[in-house]
C-alpha cells in the first residue's frame, strides 16, 4: 500500500507539472508525455481500487487513500487551464517592454514593413525580437491606429498562439475582413490594448 501511494504521488506530480507546462508553453513532447501519464494514472486508479477493496481493506482503515489521491491528481487537470493562463500572462508581462519597443519602432518609423502595410498585414523582421516569438505581423489602420500580431514559436501541429495589440477603433479597416482575431481565434484580454489569441480555448 505504501509503495502504491509513493508511486501515485510521483506519477501524479510529474503529470500535473507536465500538463500545466503544456498550457503555459505548448510543446508536442510535453503533451504526449502528459497524455501517457494520464492513461497510467487511470490504470493505477483501477488497480488501487481493486487492491484496496480486496487486500488493503483487511489491514488498514485508510485503504481508500491511494485511490483517492490518484483520483485527485487526475481531476487536477481541470485546474491547469486557468493556472496556465495566469502564468502565461505573467510571463507576457515580464516581456511587455520588448513587445512595446517593437510596436513603437513601427509606429514611429524606426522599423518598417517590406510592403506598405496599409490596411493589410506585412511581416516584420526584427533583430533581437521578443523571446519565443517566431513571426511579427503589422498593419497600419485608416483611423491612425495600428494592429500588431506576435506569433509564439511552438512545435505542436495545427496549434497557433500569440499576442496582438489592438490600437484601432470599431469602424477601422483593421476591424474588418478575415484577419480580425475575434473572427478566427479564441481571444482573451490581458491588459490595456494587449490581447492573447489561440485556436485552442484552453490556452
Amino acid at each position: 500500500m505504501k509503495r502504491a501511494y509513493r508511486l501515485i504521488v510521483v506519477v501524479g506530480v510529474v503529470y500535473f507539472a507536465l500538463f500545466l507546462y503544456a498550457h503555459v508553453m505548448p510543446e508536442f513532447l510535453c503533451i504526449i508525455l502528459s497524455v501517457m501519464l494520464f492513461v497510467i494514472l487511470v490504470a493505477i486508479l483501477l488497480v488501487a481500487l481493486i487492491s484496496g477493496f480486496t487486500r488493503w481493506r483487511k489491514r488498514s482503515r485508510l485503504w481508500f487513500v491511494p485511490a483517492l489521491v490518484c483520483l485527485t491528481f487526475i481531476l487536477s487537470a481541470y485546474l491547469t487551464p486557468s493556472m496556465g493562463k495566469f502564468i502565461s500572462d505573467w510571463r507576457f508581462g515580464k516581456h511587455l517592454a520588448e513587445y512595446s519597443r517593437v510596436v513603437n519602432g513601427l509606429r514611429y518609423g524606426i522599423l518598417s514593413c517590406s510592403t506598405p502595410c496599409e490596411g493589410t498585414f506585412g511581416t516584420i523582421h526584427v533583430a533581437g525580437q521578443p523571446a519565443h516569438i517566431r513571426k511579427i505581423k503589422w498593419s497600419r489602420c485608416d483611423d491612425g491606429g495600428v494592429f500588431a500580431v506576435f506569433l509564439v514559436r511552438i512545435d505542436v501541429p495545427l496549434v497557433h498562439e500569440g499576442y496582438f495589440l489592438k490600437s484601432y477603433g470599431e469602424n477601422s479597416n483593421c476591424n474588418k475582413g478575415p484577419d480580425v482575431p475575434e473572427k478566427q481565434w479564441y481571444v482573451r484580454h490581458i491588459s490595456g490594448q494587449w490581447y492573447h489569441f489561440s485556436d485552442q480555448p484552453d490556452l
